[in-house]
């Protein structure tokens, strides 16, 4: 009997997964359990409209994202932060205080994983940081001053 499962069951079927099963299996595990569905007609149309909805989702998503990454270009963020006498900062500045100060700064919305880093900034100056995802890859200066 097909199927369509709703939840992963281990070593028989992913979500949204269409299979064959043994009819004793569907009708005394898999369905009253909650894991599949009958593969009708109907809901195999259901599943692929489903399937459309979240790739166009997908796509669009991808499209904005992309724009995020490219108004980063060459944009600047200035960053705040406590220093001692030889210029070192007491709290090191990471990807996330840099997303931050890009949302403050410029309402661009950039997770921090996307913003690649060797190690922490630890001290004052100018740093150029690479913005990478989806292979596409910009730069922004951040600039690290005394409060």
């Amino acid at each position: 009997m097909k199927v369509i499962f709703i939840k992963k069951v281990p070593k028989v079927g992913n979500i949204n997964d269409i299979k064959d099963q043994p009819d004793g299996y569907v009708r005394n595990f898999l369905v009253p359990k909650g894991y599949a569905v009958i593969a009708t007609p109907e809901a195999i149309k259901k599943l692929e409209r489903s399937q459309n909805e979240i790739k166009v989702g997908r796509e669009v998503q991808t499209d904005l994202f992309k724009k995020n990454l490219r108004s980063v270009s060459g944009v600047g963020v200035t960053i705040v932060a406590k220093t001692n006498d030889q210029g070192s900062l007491f709290k090191a500045i990471h990807a996330k205080d840099i997303a931050e100060a890009l949302k403050k700064q410029h309402q661009i919305i950039i997770a921090e994983e996307f913003i690649k880093l060797a190690e922490p900034i630890k001290h004052n100056g100018s740093f150029t940081v690479s913005v990478e995802a989806l292979g596409l890859k910009e730069e922004i200066t951040v600039e690290v001053t005394t409060a």
